[in-house]
C-alpha cells in the first residue's frame, strides 16, 4: 500500500499527493529508537574502559604470576627428570657397590613439585614470595643431600681402586656392535618352545666380534653343570662376583690368567645349544644367578633405562 493520499487542490484544480502521518511518525520512531540503541552501546563500550588502573594493575600482575610460575613449573619437571635418572643410576651404584640405600632424592623433589603445583594453582598472588622461599630452601637440601652422596662415593673410590675395577660394570661387547635381544628371568627357549629361567642377557651380535671382560678378575674353570652353554669363559672378580661368557666361537684366555677391564677373552658366537650368533652373558654372587642389569654402572642413565626396558620383556631368548 502507498505511503501517499491523493487531495484536490481547488486553487491548482489538481489532485496533489500528500504523505501520510503514519510514515512521518514512524521516521520519528526511528530516530528515537536509534538514538537509545546508540546510547546504551556507548554505555556499554564505556564501562568496560571505567575500571580502575588499581584493578586493571592487579589482574595483570596476576597473570604475571601465573605464568611465571607455569614455566617454573615446566623447567623443575625437567629437572625432575634428571634427577630420577641420576636417582637410577645412584641406586645400582650404592646397593651393588656400596650395599646401602641412599637417600630418595626423588620423592623429595616430587614433594616440592607439588608444592609448586599447589601456589600455581592459588589465584593469590601473595603466596608468591613464600613458596619461592620455600623452593630455595629444599633445593638447597637436596644440593646437600647430593654432595654427601658424591663425596662418599669419592671417598670410597679413593679407598678402593682396585675393588671398584674389579667390579664388573661394563658391557662386554665393543659399543655399537650389539644388540640386546633377551633378558634375566622367565623367557621362552629357543628349542623346546616353553617358559624356562633364563639366567643372562643375550646380546646379539656378528659372529667373530670380540668379547670384552667386564672388569679385572681372574679366568677359572667353568662348572661342569652348563650344558648346551657352549664354548665359556669363567672369571672370578673377588668378593663372591663371577661372570660367565658362553656360545663363544672360541675363548682366548685360559683358566688361571689374569685379566683386565676391557680385555679381549674371546669371539661372539653361536656354540651349545643356540639359535644364531650372540653373546650370553651372566652375572653369579656367591655362586647363584643375579640379574647381570644390576651392574652395567657404566651405561648412561638414558641407554640404561632403554636397555632395562628390553630386559624386562617376556619373549624368546637366543639359547
Amino acid at each position: 500500500m502507498s505511503d501517499e493520499n491523493l487531495r484536490f487542490n481547488p486553487h491548482t484544480m489538481q489532485y496533489e499527493a500528500v504523505k501520510k502521518k503514519r510514515s512521518r511518525l514512524r521516521g520519528i520512531l526511528v530516530i528515537v529508537l536509534s538514538g537509545i540503541a546508540f546510547g546504551m552501546l556507548f554505555i556499554l563500550i564505556g564501562t568496560s574502559f571505567i575500571k580502575s588502573k588499581d584493578v586493571r594493575k592487579k589482574e595483570h600482575d596476576l597473570q604475571v604470576y601465573k605464568e611465571t610460575f607455569e614455566e617454573i613449573e615446566k623447567q623443575y619437571q625437567q629437572n625432575v627428570e634428571m634427577l630420577q635418572q641420576l636417582e637410577l643410576q645412584d641406586r645400582r651404584l650404592f646397593r651393588e657397590i656400596f650395599d646401602a640405600d641412599p637417600p630418595d632424592t626423588v620423592l623429595m623433589s616430587s614433594q616440592l613439585l607439588q608444592d609448586v603445583q599447589n601456589t600455581i594453582n592459588d589465584e593469590d598472588a601473595s603466596g608468591v614470595v613464600s613458596v619461592v622461599k620455600a623452593v630455595y630452601s629444599k633445593l638447597s637440601n637436596l644440593a646437600y643431600v647430593e654432595k654427601v652422596r658424591l663425596d662418599f662415593a669419592s671417598y670410597f673410590i679413593t679407598q678402593n681402586t682396585s675393588f671398584i675395577k674389579s667390579m664388573p660394570i661394563r658391557v662386554p661387547l665393543p659399543n655399537g656392535s650389539y644388540t640386546l635381544v633377551s633378558g634375566f628371568g622367565k623367557r621362552i627357549h629357543p628349542i623346546f618352545k616353553t617358559a624356562r629361567q633364563h639366567n643372562g642377557l643375550d646380546f646379539a651380535a656378528r659372529a667373530g666380534t670380540e668379547v670384552l671382560a667386564a672388569g679385572d678378575g681372574i679366568v677359572q674353570q667353568a662348572p661342569k653343570n652348563l650344558a648346551g652353554y657352549g664354548n665359556i669363559v669363567f672369571i672370578s672378580h673377588g668378593n663372591g662376583i663371577y661372570t660367565l661368557y658362553a656360545q663363544l666361537l672360541e675363548a682366548r684366555v685360559q683358566p688361571g690368567e689374569k685379566v683386565l677391564a676391557g680385555e679381549v677373552i674371546g669371539y661372539v658366537g653361536s656354540t651349545g645349544i643356540s639359535i644364531g650368533p650372540h653373546l650370553h652373558y651372566e652375572v653369579w654372587k656367591n655362586m647363584a644367578p643375579v640379574d647381570p642389569m644390576r651392574y652395567l654402572l657404566t651405561l648412561k642413565p638414558l641407554e640404561y633405562m632403554k636397555m632395562k626396558r628390553i630386559a624386562s620383556q617376556y619373549n624368546q631368548c637366543l639359547s
